[in-house]
């Protein structure tokens, strides 16, 4: 038996070692991952300039105010049909552009009911006499349509692998988040800081997304060749309603965390939240990087293959992270005491837990991946509810007692209940020859 076990180790060893040999013998596999591993770490640098920013010009109890605002906007997001962006995203991948017209028209309408939301949002806050809070969401929902509305974007640029195109609109969109620090250091701000931080980045962020999006759309206007037929139109609709309930799952599973801080706990605890929060993002950023260059070719690919492919390269990839995980943490450990204001140590903890939560998930994020491939949203529904039962349930059985701790440790929990689900979904649909 132990000899079987050693002859088992080094045939994975050995595929493992092959498959790393075959990828990188591949020019694009390099040039691709590099331009948006070389955008990823730009943004994050950018991140780390930005962050010790806002900590040092903002007091933080309006920090906190920013992290209410984004707790609630990947909800408010469902209203508008984001799930139209992973369709226009797959259906692009695909060889059928046009699907981003598609897109354009669904989500522009859509956005109305999500800025009506946060209008919603600012009456509430208005009510409850914070009119920092109340100015946020009525800048947030104004913007929406033409800021959030328009994200499709990025991933079309992604599945027409125009990967060079894409590297400069990360960078772009990094630097508008830097617009709002210009009436802070002239010293004008109107209603309070982050009011005039959030709302000079909103008009940024609008501008550029707007430009982007009738740089990529014009073109595919007028290649009227490309426009989709009927029947493969309404597969797209109805492919993209599937994947906002499948998002709607996802973000409750993701977010309910800074919804549950935002509500019970003070704001210098989601402040604490948020920071941890950043981290959390820029370890999801990489994980695009891999899926945006992985998922064009991952499609194409027979099924087979393709699942191969994701086993193989799902070792290596929770391997990388786990490595990345380590040395963030260590970086965050060393890093925040020495450029954020004292009272903002108390986010170490939180940092470490959500690390270990995305390392958790990775298995998870494999296993989606493959059946989105699949257009099979039946497992993917399954997948995601396993993991947001978990996730509510634990976290409101632990926020009582552990406060924003509890919260991230039942975020923890959801991640390895839905790995193991999708491990095992995996592995029981590998196709036959």
């Amino acid at each position: 038996m132990i000899q079987r076990l050693a002859q088992n180790g080094r045939n994975i060893s050995t595929r493992l070692l092959s498959f790393v040999q075959s990828q990188t013998k591949e020019p694009a596999f390099w040039h691709e991952g590099f331009l948006l591993i070389l955008a990823n770490v730009i943004v994050t640098s950018l991140g780390l300039i930005r962050t010790p920013l806002i900590t040092w010009m903002i007091p933080k109890e309006q920090v906190g105010m920013l992290g209410v605002v984004a707790s609630w906007m990947p909800f408010l997001q469902l209203a508008s049909l984001s799930g139209f962006d992973t369709a226009s995203y797959h259906y692009t991948s695909k060889g059928q552009p046009w699907a981003f017209a598609i897109n354009l028209s669904y989500r522009l309408r859509w956005s109305l009911l999500s800025t009506f939301g946060f209008l919603l949002g600012a009456l509430y806050w208005a009510w409850q006499k914070e009119p920092g809070l109340a100015w946020l969401f009525i800048i947030a929902g104004i913007s929406y349509p033409l800021t959030s509305g328009l994200s499709a974007v990025a991933g079309v640029i992604g599945a027409l692998e125009r990967f060079k195109d894409l590297f400069w609109y990360r960078i772009w969109e990094s630097l508008t988040d830097f617009t709002g620090f210009i009436p802070l250091v002239l010293s004008t701000w109107w209603v309070n800081q982050i009011v005039t931080f959030y709302g000079a980045n909103q008009l940024a962020t609008l501008i550029m997304q707007v430009g982007y999006s009738l740089w990529i759309f014009l073109p595919i206007y007028r290649a009227k060749t490309n426009r989709l037929t009927q029947t493969d139109q309404k597969e797209l609709v109805q492919y993209g309603k599937h994947q906002t309930a499948i998002n709607s799952i996802g973000v409750i599973n993701n977010r309910i965390d800074a919804v549950l801080v935002s509500i019970f706990l003070p704001l210098n605890t989601m402040a604490d939240y948020s920071i941890a929060l950043l981290i959390f993002e820029q370890l999801r950023r990489l994980w695009n990087v891999y899926i945006t260059v992985r998922y064009p070719k991952l499609v194409r690919m027979p099924f087979l293959d393709r699942w191969k492919q994701l086993l193989n390269e799902g070792v290596l990839v929770l391997v990388g992270f786990t490595l990345v995980g380590i040395v963030i943490a260590g970086f965050g450990f060393w890093l925040i005491p020495l450029v954020l204001p004292p009272s903002y140590t108390t986010s170490l903890g939180f940092i470490v837990l959500l690390i270990i939560a995305f390392l958790s998930s990775i298995p998870a994020g494999m296993s989606d991946t493959y059946f989105r491939t699949q257009q099979d949203p039946k497992r993917q529904y399954f997948l995601r509810l396993t993991g947001v039962t978990i996730g509510i349930i634990a976290s409101l059985l632990l926020l009582p007692r552990w406060g924003a701790y509890g919260v991230a440790a039942g975020k923890i929990l959801s991640s390895l209940a839905q790995s193991t689900m999708g491990t095992i979904l995996f592995v029981k649909n590998r196709p036959r020859n």
